[in-house]
């Protein structure tokens, strides 16, 4: 009985958040009541008061089913951290305890030198200014300033940061390009076709911010302009065609 009744609760929820989905919002907007929802998370751009649920920037609202997450997608420059986001940062500092990082937000993000896995204080990265780092948002308040870790999140395999194989950390090497961030968050979809397509063509990295900054690295020149091309045009095309695009492209580089 409880098992049907939580299923019921979260059927009511992913109703409620495909109705609110896809429409046009401003700041202040009431985008739905929260009894509404048995169980919802609310990402960049919504906003409780009361009893509401109210959009805090203009864009279009966006449900994430298997989350449960609210948002309201913006391709405003300025980037609002969101809990759990992850990020593409620049070292801007460093002190003692913390690096302060640019990760377009109003405010620099902190990370502490030792928010790494396997890191302590005799053993830990150091990172010089200007470097890129890969991180997950781990504080989101508008009014302190956003936190950002290095450390895997829970359910994820933690893997040493000497090892090189951690999920976050600093990105070495490779290139580093804007995006806007509404297509940075189709790119850490689950599935991304111009990614896939792009994956069949040529090895490569890649690292996506929600922050609208991607990170690309590969041993050939050719292939990490290959996918930063494809992944900007991608946009300007139907999914369905980003397979004969990322060929068309790639025939340029003689890599296809």
């Amino acid at each position: 009985m409880a098992a049907a009744t939580a299923a019921t609760a979260d059927a009511a929820a992913v109703a409620v958040g495909a109705t609110v989905a896809g429409r046009a919002c401003f700041p202040g907007d009431v985008l739905s009541e929260v009894e509404a929802f048995e169980r919802v998370v609310l990402g960049p751009g919504v906003a409780r008061e009361d009893t509401s649920l109210v959009a805090t920037r203009v864009g279009v609202v966006r449900w994430e089913e298997s989350q449960c997450l609210l948002w309201v997608e913006s391709d405003l420059k300025r980037y609002w951290p969101g809990l759990g986001d992850h990020v593409i940062g620049i070292v801007a500092d460093k002190g003692a305890e913390d690096y302060k990082l640019d990760i377009g937000a109003a405010s620099k993000a902190l990370l502490p030198v030792l928010a790494f896995d396997g890191a302590s204080k005799r053993n830990r990265p150091h990172l010089a200014v200007g470097a890129l780092v890969y991180a997950r948002v781990v504080l989101a308040n508008k009014d302190m300033e956003p936190e950002v870790t290095c450390a895997a999140p829970p359910g994820v395999n933690a893997r040493d940061w000497v090892t090189k194989e951690s999920v976050f950390g600093e990105l070495s090497g490779g290139h580093v390009f804007e995006c806007p961030q509404s297509l940075c968050r189709q790119l850490m979809s689950t599935e991304s076709p111009v990614l896939e397509a792009l994956g069949s063509v040529s090895p490569f990295e890649i690292a996506v911010g929600t922050n609208g900054r991607v990170w690309i690295d590969s041993k050939e020149e050719t292939t990490i302009v290959l996918a930063q091309t494809a992944i900007l045009q991608s946009q300007s095309h139907a999914s369905r065609d980003h397979s004969a695009m990322v060929q068309q492209i790639g025939r340029r580089f003689d890599l296809t």
